[in-house]
């Protein structure tokens, strides 16, 4: 396999995730990024750093290869998770994200980002399955741009609000 799949974190536990390198795929005007714990963790762990990296050119050179990997991961999951760190890097990713989980309906598919414009635009095209569960999250003093029909606002400990994504779109 190609792809760096991790099998898990102390945080989330036994979730396999596939993730990028902090910041390429980032937002530019993420404040969170002066605090970001996957920055932290790849200035630290050159093996983590080089897994972002490699699975960030794995997509980049041989997209196929990238999705066929993930794809086969999530079929034999019940959960998975994308980017603990990374974000999604644009439409098609996303488009690509939504096909995996509507072909796997039985695995529970997590991903925190903050490329709204991609969801928004996105959405207004697309279904968000059921099981793949968007979370947009944000940074004291975000102005979150939202277009999604139906949203749930969640808090984590302090006033940055995260909107669960589900649309209309068919």
């Amino acid at each position: 396999m190609e792809v760096k799949i991790s099998s898990g974190n102390s945080k989330l536990g036994k979730i396999p995730s596939v993730s990028l390198p902090a910041g390429v795929t980032c937002r530019s005007d993420c404040e969170c990024s002066k605090k970001c714990y996957a920055k932290k963790l790849e200035r630290l762990r050159i093996t983590v750093r080089e897994a972002y990296q490699h699975n960030y050119d794995l997509l980049k050179n041989k997209p196929d290869v990238y999705w066929r990997e993930v794809e086969a991961s999530i079929m034999m999951s019940r959960f998975f998770r994308f980017h603990v760190s990374g974000d999604i890097p644009d439409e098609e990713y996303l488009i690509h994200m939504i096909e995996v989980a509507e072909r796997n309906p039985h695995c529970e598919i997590l991903c925190f980002t903050k490329k709204y414009e991609i969801v928004n635009k996105i959405l207004l095209s697309y279904p968000i399955p059921v099981n793949l569960h968007l979370i947009l999250s944000g940074w004291v003093g975000f102005n979150a741009n939202y277009a999604q029909t139906e949203c749930q606002f969640r808090y984590c400990g302090t006033a940055i609000p995260f909107l669960t994504v589900r649309s209309t779109a068919r």
